[in-house]
This record gives C-alpha cells, sequence and structure tokens, in this order.
C-alpha cells in the first residue's frame, strides 16, 4: 500500500511540475514541501533530472527512414481501402489470406520497429563514443618530435643552449 502512496505522491509532484494540477492540489503541493524535506529532496531531484533531459541531444529521423515510414503507412492504408472496396462489392478475402495479411502486417510492423531502434541506438551511441584518434591527434606535433624531446638532458641543458644562441642562429637560418 505504500508503495501505491508513493507512486501517487510522485505522480502529483510531476504534474505540480509540469503545472498540470488544480489550484487546491498545488496549494497542498506547496503546503507539503514547506514541512517535509524528503519531498524538497524529490522535487529538487526531479527538476534536476528535467535539466539534465533537456541538454540530451535530440535525434532527428533520416529522409530514408521518413519515406520508409510514410510508405509503409500508405500502403496500409491502400490495402485496408482495398479490402473496405472489395467487401463493398460483394468480393472479399479468404480468412486464410486475411490471416496471411495480418501476418505480414505485423512482422512488417516488428521489422520497423527493430530497424528504427537499430538506428536511434546507433545515432545515440555514436555521439557518447569518442572519437579514439581525438586525443593522439591533439598531440601529433609532440609525437612526431619525441625522439628529439627524449634527447632532452635536462631543463638547465636547454637554458645553456638558449643563452648559447643557438636557438637564435637556427631561427635565423629558417627565416632566410
Amino acid at each position: 500500500m505504500k508503495k501505491e502512496q508513493k507512486e501517487q505522491e510522485l505522480e502529483k509532484l510531476v504534474a505540480y511540475l509540469d503545472g498540470e494540477v488544480s489550484e487546491q492540489e498545488a496549494i497542498e503541493v506547496e503546503q507539503s514541501l514547506s514541512r517535509d524535506e524528503e519531498v524538497r529532496v524529490r522535487v529538487d531531484s526531479l527538476e534536476r533530472t528535467w535539466q539534465l533531459l533537456d541538454r540530451l541531444p535530440i535525434a532527428k529521423a533520416s529522409e530514408e527512414f521518413t519515406n520508409n515510414t510514410l510508405s509503409t503507412i500508405k500502403t496500409i492504408q491502400l490495402e485496408a481501402q482495398a479490402l473496405e472496396d472489395q467487401n463493398r462489392s460483394g468480393f472479399s478475402m479468404s480468412k486464410k489470406t486475411q490471416e496471411q495479411l495480418r501476418k505480414a502486417t505485423v512482422a512488417g510492423g516488428w521489422i520497423i520497429g527493430l530497424a528504427c531502434s537499430i538506428f536511434f541506438g546507433y545515432m545515440i551511441t555514436n555521439q557518447w563514443v569518442p572519437e579514439e584518434s581525438e586525443p593522439l591527434l591533439s598531440e601529433l606535433s609532440f609525437i612526431e618530435n619525441l625522439d628529439t624531446y627524449s634527447e632532452v638532458q635536462s631543463l638547465e641543458f636547454l637554458e645553456e643552449l638558449q643563452h648559447s644562441g643557438t636557438f637564435n642562429e637556427t631561427a635565423q637560418q629558417k627565416s632566410r
């Protein structure tokens, strides 16, 4: 019983945050918020959840997916219209044919649903999984010169080279 009561309270809090409660229910929720720390924590948690959901990228269906979906809907509508026309003209499909058509429609729906799930799953995970080569590319110049850097004995050695003017001579030769 307590679980059902907590679920009802949660539904009421969600409706309150969405502005879908009556004035009397809003007053009750606000009184509950002022009295109960646990309720305030739940509301804060719900608000943070909404904020996080707003940050998620919105997946956009591809043109091909839209066209396939619309053509499937059109096919189903045409089949239904043909069935209706056949029934009006006195010609109707046998029960076996109707059952095969129903099974084909269900199978088509499952295939479309599976394809959509695969597509959206790929799109979502493709955005969350980082490219493995990104860190290497950002440090490419360091990696290319790693052998040169490993020959440096110490910071003092580099400072001696700079004081001796070696770096200035090299820079002047490259600018010529």
